[in-house]
């Protein structure tokens, strides 16, 4: 398999092939990712905080969950890009409940979040 380039993805959601992700959305994944991370909150002050970074049909999705039970509470590690195109970008962020997998899509001129996913490990033993 040529280099930067995905297995086949029969549902069409991964891009075919990756390059180099726009710092834009980077920062737009973390973030999300921060204002997320925030158990502690009302559930009115953390929706206020996690819309501004999501697309409108997610932040509604948004809108019925209970901070309570959001299991992270911060970020712990560095962000790594996993596949990136001009309209699409996955990034993987570690925090103290795991890594989670922030898919961005390209909204006009700007980075939005359109799911927020615990990354599945692969056993390595």
């Amino acid at each position: 398999m040529p280099a930067g380039t995905l297995p086949a993805d029969p549902d069409g959601v991964l891009p075919a092939t990756s390059g180099t992700a726009d710092p834009a959305a980077v920062t737009a994944a973390l973030r999300f990712v921060r204002a997320w991370a925030r158990p502690d909150l009302p559930a009115g002050s953390w929706l206020a905080g996690v819309r501004p970074y999501a697309v409108p049909a997610y932040a509604d999705l948004l809108a019925t969950v209970e901070p309570a039970n959001v299991p992270a509470t911060r970020v712990t590690g560095v962000e790594r890009v996993v596949t990136a195109t001009a309209q699409r970008v996955d990034v993987d962020v570690s925090t103290d409940a795991g890594v989670l997998r922030v898919v961005c899509v390209r909204s006009g001129a700007r980075w939005l979040v359109a799911t927020l996913g615990v990354r599945e490990e692969v056993a390595s033993r």
